[in-house]
């Protein structure tokens, strides 16, 4: 009660401290065609007040802080007519939302306008960091990608994905609006550069908090992308082949329409690689389809397919700790999996004045083929000598899923007042048989003392239902001498999950050919049902916006086995404060506050009751007593940036503390022959946490052609396990830092950068046996334009690694390219590429879990030539 009333306290102060003398307007601003007219300049004019606003990525924009009803609003903006007219708010109203606001393009507008000033590289607003791309260097046939990667605080890593502060964008938005798969991966690699003005990374709470201005849980980091004017529609695809050593080819066609709204895409691949995620096949297809059904709603339907197919070779050294010692598993595995996946979604979405509508419904269906062989070698504590296992499995597994999902939104008479709930349903069914034999030969000084040889069928069926509900009111509250907006929110989550599970265990060989292995077959059913209650003060104004309250969570757990026949009943119950801040503290600083408490239910996989022994060396039994967990997170960001120069700087800090973290409890046992194997069991634990801190500095400078960065992480955690019943604490430390030179010329650029990080793993049971690894990484790319058709490429890496369980290589790759484009527009390239050119490439991975250290290495070849030949078709703002 105490902290309730303290939350309350502080919210009442908050906004008391807002009160001021004032009238306000909000509005949005549109072209003709009801496209989104981003980055408009707005004045507003009442009695002796002048104010300047400028209109968000939405076309948005609201003004207070006037004292007179009657105002006048004045907006201009490149490309468009500009805009005048009074308005009159309303006798006993304070704030009033005005009509769309319509700007007519302007005929007289040059094709390309050139200003001799200053650019403004980067500037931050509310949610949002905005990048000028007029500020930087963009060159003939550059795309997106490109422009990205001389952006402060951006990055792309190897596989492609855009990563802001830390954290990967998947949502592309053009204009405010949605584009295509909204995939940021898939278009930045094919839209020109040329046709862009502003990159803009939002935190993106969703659609529904953008209608109601209610922002709940944490954002994603969205890109927008603000086009220049009349570049807004066009058609663009691309088609390529290509051919190399090491089994690599490739085909690949895409095809794009683009009217605004309505948007046509096609595309096909198919694709061989061989690198260090092993021998990849893939054959994909997909069609997407958008368009505007009415003048508010717009629908779209989406159909993919792949087929992939993985050959994979990997060698893994695994130490798992306990009270009496370490046990090593070395283990040389191959695998070969096959899989075919269709995916159908349809979507509709209805923006308007007073309503907000969405609609969804995904069908999947996933089919694959799994064939594993490993050889394994255990030594350490083994009582026995050593062990060798050999282990043949094959899995098919059937999978298809539904879900639908339905939100809806109300804003009522009175601003502020609305009212919105929502449905959510899934439905999945996956069937998996597995084909098991394994053979394990003891040894005793070289010498084999026994042969055991088990197979079995497993068979698996489970089917997963879901069922969500929402509900959410919000009534604000206004003064007269009020320029904020405070409300009152009051919100409803129901959750359900219900698993229902049926596993029958075989015995598979000459003798007892299908019979029932009783003690490893079981039908259970479980379910989880949570309701979730909410209340919060929530405020905003121009500089700080923050929700604060408090919210409780009963939920219960009840399952029900067959055979073995037994029913457990958990219930339980969280309590969780509301916090949402985030304080503009001036045009160049932001800070930003985020709490979330969330509980999850046990999987099915941590409730079933029987062995699972697909890894006879390590049994795994579940808990039908297992509880949920409940996950406490916090993230605080600040956020500071320098018009003038293009100077950022990024900070965050993330921490967390689970509750009855579900851990397991390694018993070391002794088989028929007195050698010793493990049983990993399953329970609820405290203790687990985890905090880490990362920042983000970086520079342009001489006109943005150099762009100097450094990045950093530090973190520490705590993981809980248990060892024969006995609590383990696992102190994890982590450390990274890196440097980044980045140079930009028309004819030549240069990046670079040195990489170092630090990881350390502290067992209370094995104080003395530190787990550390380093690592040293350095890079260097370069791209010499010969002339505006040869453009020639050379990048390098140099790797070490220490502390790793196997003899770990510290490889030098070295990589070539030369392309040569032609045709009208340089729209056809051909490319000739040199990859690894020492053939030193190798994948190593450390991963930590319980008190388990597993380190892995990859066998691929990494060397290879490659020679494609590229087609870029595209046409803009016609």
């Amino acid at each position: 009660m105490k902290y309730i009333n303290l939350i309350f306290a502080f919210s009442l102060l908050c906004a008391a401290s807002a009160h001021a003398q004032g009238y306000k307007v909000t509005g949005s601003i549109r072209d003709s065609l009801n496209k989104v007219v981003a980055g408009a300049k707005v004045e507003l004019i009442s009695g002796q007040d002048t104010l300047l606003k400028e209109a968000d990525y939405r076309g948005k924009f609201n003004i207070s802080g006037f004292n007179r009803r009657m105002f006048s609003i004045t907006i201009n903006t490149i490309g468009y007519m500009p805009y005048s007219r009074m308005y009159e708010i309303p006798e006993n109203q304070f704030s009033i939302s005005l009509p769309n606001i319509i700007l007519e393009k302007d005929a007289n507008t040059l094709k390309e306008v050139i200003i001799n000033g200053q650019v403004v590289p980067i500037r931050l607003m509310k949610d949002t960091i905005e990048y000028n791309a007029a500020a930087y260097l963009v060159l003939e046939n550059d795309r997106v990608e490109d422009l990205l990667r001389q952006l402060p605080g951006i990055s792309i890593d190897r596989d492609g994905k855009v990563i802001a502060m830390g954290r990967v964008m998947n949502k592309l938005r053009i204009n405010g609006e949605d584009f295509f798969t909204n995939s940021v991966k898939d278009f930045v690699s094919q839209l020109p550069a040329d046709m862009i003005a502003k990159l803009q990374v939002i935190n993106d709470y969703g659609d529904e908090a953008n209608f109601t201005g209610i922002k709940t849980g944490s954002p994603e980091k969205m890109l927008n992308l603000v086009t220049k004017p009349g570049r807004n529609k066009g058609n663009f695809g691309n088609t390529s082949a290509s051919a190399g050593t090491n089994e690599r080819y490739g085909l690949q066609a895409n095809g794009n329409l683009w009217r605004e709204k309505k948007q046509i895409g096609i595309k096909g691949n198919a694709l061989s690689t061989n690198g260090a995620g092993g021998i990849n096949r893939t054959i994909s297809t997909g069609i997407n389809y958008r368009d505007k059904i009415s003048e508010e709603l717009t629908g779209s339907i989406a159909y993919n397919f792949d087929n992939l197919s993985n050959k994979n070779h990997q060698l893994e050294v695994i130490e798992t700790i306990t009270n009496q010692g370490s046990i090593f598993n070395t283990n040389d595995y191959s695998q070969n999996t096959k899989s075919n996946k269709h995916n159908l979604n349809w979507n509709v979405q209805s923006v308007g004045k007073t309503n907000f509508l969405q609609a969804g419904v995904t069908g999947s269906f996933l089919n694959s083929k799994d064939e594993y062989t490993a050889s394994s070698l255990q030594t350490g504590l083994t009582k026995q000598g050593r062990q060798e296992i050999a282990n043949l499995n094959n899995t098919e597994i059937y999978n298809p899923e539904f879900n639908a999902n339905f939100a809806f939104a109300h804003k009522m008479e009175k601003p502020g007042r609305n009212i919105s709930f929502g449905f959510t349903a899934k439905n999945g069914r996956g069937d998996t048989d597995e084909d098991l034999d394994n053979h394990t030969r003891y040894f005793v000084s070289s010498v084999l003392l026994k042969d055991s040889i088990l197979n079995r069928l497993v068979d698996t069926r489970n089917v997963t239902r879901n069922l969500g509900a929402s509900f959410r009111f919000s009534e604000p509250f206004y003064r007269k001498d009020s320029l904020a907006s405070m409300n009152l929110d009051f919100y409803y989550n129901f959750a359900l999950e219900a698993n229902d599970n049926d596993l029958v265990t075989r015995v598979n060989n000459f003798s007892t050919n299908g019979l029932i292995v009783d003690s490893l077959s079981t039908v259970y059913t479980s379910r989880f049902t949570s309701h979730l209650f909410g209340l919060n003060f929530r405020y905003g104004s121009q500089t700080l916006s923050y929700s604060l309250g408090l919210s409780g969570q009963p939920n219960l757990l009840t399952v029900q086995n067959e055979r073995p026949q037994s029913q457990i009943r958990h219930v339980g119950f969280n309590l969780a404060p509301i916090a949402n801040i985030s304080y503009n503290l001036n045009e160049r600083t932001s800070l930003t506050l985020v709490y979330t408490g969330n509980s999850v239910a046990p999987t099915f996989m941590q409730l079933q009751p029987v062995p699972n022994t697909r890894n006879l060396q390590n049994v795994l039994i579940g808990n039908p007593n297992l509880r949920s967990t409940f996950s406490n997170t916090v993230n605080l960001s600040y956020q500071n940036t320098n018009p003038e120069n293009g100077r950022a700087i990024m900070y965050g800090v993330n921490g967390n503390v689970v509750r009855g973290q579900i851990v397991s409890n390694v018993i070391v046992v002794e088989d028929k022959l007195k050698s010793l194997k493990r049983e990993t069991r399953l329970t609820n634990a405290n203790g687990n946490y985890s905090v880490d801190g990362l920042y983000s500095w970086s520079m342009p400078f001489v006109h943005n052609q150099y762009n100097l960065e450094f990045r950093g992480t530090i973190g520490i955690a705590n993981s809980v396990s248990y060892t024969d019943n006995i609590k383990t604490d696992n102190e994890g430390f982590n450390l990274s830092q890196a440097a980044m030179l980045r140079m930009n010329l028309k004819g030549f650029t240069l990046g670079g950068d040195a990489n170092y990080s630090y990881s350390s793993n502290r067992y209370s049971i094995a104080l003395q046996n530190l787990k550390n690894i380093q690592i040293w990484e350095f890079n260097l790319n370069a791209k010499v334009f010969i002339n505006r058709t040869l453009i020639l490429g050379l990048d390098g890496s140099k790797r070490i690694n220490q502390g790793y369980a196997f003899d770990a290589a510290n490889p030098l790759l070295l990589n070539a390219s030369i392309q040569k484009s032609f045709l009208k527009r340089q729209q056809a390239t051909i490319k000739l590429q040199a990859y690894d050119l020492l053939n030193q490439g190798n994948s190593l991975v450390r991963s930590v879990f319980d008190n388990t250290i597993v380190d892995s290495r990859s066998n691929q070849i990494t060397r290879y030539f490659q020679l494609s030949f590229n087609i870029n078709l595209q046409q803009f703002g016609f």
